[in-house]
């Protein structure tokens, strides 16, 4: 989809000292376009020189690091949430920011919080516009972990347009959606009581219907949907386990009825779960640790993030207790990303003790 399609509704919005929407959608517009003219004059401009090649590397990387924040914030400016973009969900374009901060931010000293140290050098040999290969040296500990990575720009392209085109759409069909009441918000409340599957499915299909979306829509609503249907589907012979899966469904299904209700401009009311005993014993094992170990949660819901497995590790050298132990081995057993995620989001979830007194 064409960004021209929302060049009018940009124009509409009102642009004011009392409110930021206006200023933040027609600046994300304008470097969205600016990035389009890049990519295409990357894509067009042969270039063979060593030098301009790596000009041109470093434009569009940090080009396309741009983009991704501005299709945020053009979502956000036009319907004050961001709830139809989730450029994470794509594998490619999540590990855009971990290429561009070895290349492009941070190459010849990256800090990690682990007290590793980290450096990214080119292949120079093999350094052409369509393809770059690099190697970053991590040295931690004593020891030296050396990780390469191959960067196809036709592919970054490629779902960079695709994601783009998604979000756009999603955006354009809630700009001219009739904004209306529904009983979607009553039926997920239903929902987080029952948690049936059945329900689950008839939702997300009312949901698409509602707002108009496409089966391969990237809203983070049907992206939760996912979550809560695989969290519903967990299974686990410990009981404390049992009880943390149940939590993490109830959690999921709570923000899709926050999510519903936003849509609409309501208000509803509070579903609070309680927190399991493991997951209190977590939180407990951070509060006496906390000056150490509260960095290692930042990374702990990102499956593929450099430093999850590391940051576990981390976590485990604390000696934690019996049950922390056990949240902590469990996040770590996982294989598949999504259940790392809703794992690593309760534990990310720990309130650190008030510094400002």
């Amino acid at each position: 989809m064409s960004l021209e399609a929302l060049k009018k509704h940009i124009e509409e919005l009102k642009r004011d000292e009392k409110n930021s929407h206006g200023f933040r959608a027609a600046s994300s517009f304008l470097m969205l376009e600016h990035v389009d003219l890049m990519i295409r004059h990357y894509e067009s401009e042969k270039q063979t020189d060593k030098g301009a090649v790596l000009l041109d590397i470093f434009g569009v990387l940090q080009g396309l690091f741009v983009a991704i924040d501005a299709l945020y914030d053009l979502a956000i400016g036009l319907t004050q949430y961001k709830y139809h973009i989730n450029i994470n969900q794509n594998p490619v374009l999540h590990e855009l920011k971990y290429i561009r901060n070895d290349i492009v931010g941070h190459p010849t000293h990256r800090t990690y919080p682990n007290g590793g140290t980290g450096f990214s050098m080119f292949a120079h040999d093999e350094l052409t516009k369509d393809k770059i290969t690099y190697k970053t040296y991590i040295y931690s500990k004593n020891k030296l972990d050396i990780k390469k990575k191959d960067v196809h720009f036709q592919t970054l392209f490629d779902q960079y347009h695709i994601e783009k085109d998604k979000i756009l759409e999603d955006v354009y069909a809630y700009m001219i959606h009739s904004e209306t009441d529904t009983n979607l918000p009553e039926k997920i409340y239903t929902l987080y009581e029952t948690l049936s599957l059945n329900q689950l499915k008839e939702i997300e299909q009312e949901f698409k219907r509602i707002y108009e979306l496409k089966e391969d829509s990237s809203h983070r609503f049907l992206w939760r949907a996912s979550l809560l249907r695989k969290s519903i589907l967990w299974q686990s012979d410990d009981d404390d386990l049992k009880q943390l899966i149940l939590y993490m469904a109830k959690l999921q299904a709570s923000k899709l009825y926050d999510m519903a209700l936003d849509l609409e401009n309501r208000k509803g009311k509070d579903l609070y779960t309680s927190i399991p005993k493991i997951l209190y014993s977590f939180y407990k094992f951070m509060r006496k640790h906390e000056e150490e170990a509260l960095i290692y949660l930042e990374h702990l819901r990102d499956y593929s993030h450099p430093l999850f497995k590391e940051d576990l590790e981390a976590l485990l050298d604390l000696k934690p207790s019996k049950d922390a132990e056990k949240c902590i081995q469990f996040l770590k057993a996982q294989k598949d990303p999504d259940l790392a995620y809703l794992i690593g989001s309760v534990l990310r979830s720990y309130r650190p003790k008030n510094t400002s007194n």
